[in-house]
């Protein structure tokens, strides 16, 4: 049987893609807390691997393996709320990832994907001069990390990267946005947004999910793979669709807040997926929808 190997496996997307590899790859899906561990699917051949990614020669002892098809790094710290500003987490993701690039030339991998983000092109006029520049610090944190593990593993296995822009469905325990909002309509809450007619996405996880097969096994080496929508809605389309869908009676006040950062969806050609693996998300939106609000009702907001 393949094998495979995912970081970050006890969190949102992880779970999704060790469950689905699981169905044609032995899986070693890396935690780092028993309580992860127990997130993990029970499928036979998954088997969780407990330990510290900056640690990688000891979590490399536990897989007992020379070769490995599909390494998937998926693993990053605060990626919502104040952490995601903080540079100091972000800075030690940044480390993490170098630790991780160090585990896969250690088990011999043959494919590295990374998964990476549309903050990585979230940008903003400065304030100085008006010059765009980068407005993320997790965004950039992520670009970086990106762009070592591209470096260190060029001469040893085949390399890609992924990018998302919000990802939703059942099994996200955060409050970020898609969750944030279906909770609030749920209530027949109005909600308080940006202008919004900025670019945007939601994707659902298990489009995610099957896109980052799709890139691991059939994406062309050094090709960062955008996974979503090849025709992007605006931020204003979609927030009206969901409110139609869940509570066609609240109101939507757009242009309540400021906000001049955009993801620059130019730096994405959105068609490569398609074109080189014949991946299209099919997840049909309201359908989607309603699965994550029927899941959204369980959290405590």
């Amino acid at each position: 049987m393949k094998t495979a190997i995912v970081t970050g496996a006890g969190g949102f997307i992880g779970r999704g893609l060790v469950e689905r590899l699981a169905q044609e790859y032995t899986v070693y899906a890396i935690v780092y807390s028993e309580r992860e561990r127990e997130l993990l699917p029970s499928a036979a051949n998954v088997v969780p691997i407990v330990g510290d990614l900056n640690q990688w020669e000891t979590v490399a002892e536990q897989i007992p393996v020379s070769h490995v098809d599909l390494f998937f790094h998926l693993a990053w710290g605060g990626i919502s709320s104040a952490a995601y500003k903080d540079i100091t987490v972000q800075k030690d993701n940044l480390s993490m990832s170098i630790c991780v690039a160090m585990l896969a030339r250690a088990v011999g991998c043959d494919k590295f994907v990374f998964a990476g983000t549309n903050q990585e092109y979230l940008v903003s006029p400065s304030a100085v001069d008006g010059t765009v520049c980068g407005a993320s610090v997790y965004g950039v944190c992520k670009k970086s990390a990106r762009e070592l593990c591209q470096v260190l593993l060029r001469d040893v296995t085949r390399f890609n990267a992924t990018a998302f822009t919000n990802v939703f469905g059942p099994g996200d325990f955060s409050k970020r946005t898609a969750n944030l909002f279906i909770s609030k309509l749920l209530r027949g809450e109005s909600l308080d947004l940006i202008e919004g007619n900025n670019e945007y996405d939601w994707t659902f996880v298990d489009d995610a999910v099957a896109g980052l097969l799709a890139v691991g096994e059939r994406g062309q080496n050094g090709k960062q793979y955008y996974i979503g929508s090849r025709r992007l809605p605006t931020f204003r389309q979609i927030l009206t669709e969901v409110r139609d869908i869940l509570c066609p009676g609240a109101e939507l006040r757009f242009g309540r807040y400021s906000d001049n950062t955009y993801t620059d969806y130019s730096k994405f050609d959105l068609d490569a997926l398609y074109r080189d693996t014949g991946f299209v998300c099919t997840a049909d939106f309201q359908e989607s929808i309603l699965k994550t609000a029927q899941w959204v009702k369980t959290l405590d907001f």
